[in-house]
């Protein structure tokens, strides 16, 4: 039974390093997708500009064919003076006219306003653009880094566990079950260190008869807490 626990003590540290690259594993998917809410919170700004550029676009086509359809109309009045044949007439054209260019001198200011503001969203798009392109690359790059990482733990998992495996043929089979099962379900601390007179692990007060079982080192002895295999030197 002690060479058993003495076994079991080295596959231990194993089982530890084991499970603190699966945590590492489990991680990454966390690390992509903050990496892919930056990048989507990019897209997102960029298209919120690409739709404001349409709206003024359209702004500005608006007033555009509003200003034309009013300058025909001033054209169109100029030309009917030569042809009015009371002071009534002329002096009513007259005042219509005047009427549609103040309104042209208003509708020309909206649309300088316009594109003005159609130039400034396209700057800011241009930038944005580049904004985007840096986090794709800093995406592409991570992906890469995380991939790679992926492969190196993977390996040294694979190291370790065919190590435990050879180690834990010396053990007693029903006894590297029942480690198995523990260090399963506790991922990766089945097997603690008594010192004093708690549990380690759970920090639990031992009765006396589990303390002395522990030092007889003549069987497996449990916490009743936490259910981990207990041992001391």
């Amino acid at each position: 039974m002690e060479q058993d626990l003495q076994i079991l003590q080295e596959v231990q540290k194993w089982d530890k390093e084991i499970y603190a690259l699966v945590q590492v594993l489990e991680d990454i998917p966390s690390e992509l997708s903050d990496v892919n809410q930056r990048l989507e919170t990019e897209r997102s700004k960029l298209r919120k500009l690409q739709d404001e550029l349409k709206a003024f676009q359209l702004k500005q086509k608006e007033k555009e064919v509003e200003l034309n359809s009013k300058e025909d109309n001033i054209r169109k009045y100029e030309a009917q003076l030569v042809q009015v044949k009371t002071n009534k007439e002329y002096s009513s054209l007259q005042t219509e006219i005047k009427s549609l260019k103040a309104d042209n001198s208003l509708l020309e200011e909206n649309i300088i306003d316009l594109f003005d503001q159609v130039e400034t969203i396209q700057k800011s798009m241009e930038d944005q653009k580049k904004n985007l392109e840096v986090t794709e690359a800093e995406l592409k790059k991570k992906k890469e880094e995380l991939e790679q990482s992926t492969k190196e733990v993977r390996k040294q998992i694979d190291q370790l566990a065919d190590r435990k495996k050879e180690k834990m043929k010396g053990v007693k089979p029903e006894i590297a079950v029942l480690y198995e099962q523990i260090v399963t379900k506790k991922r990766g601390l089945a097997l603690v260190q008594v010192e004093g007179e708690v549990c380690p692990a759970c920090q639990m007060q031992l009765r006396p008869q589990i303390l002395n079982e522990v030092k007889m080192k003549d069987k497996i002895t449990f916490c009743d807490n936490c259910s981990r295999m207990l041992y001391s030197l």
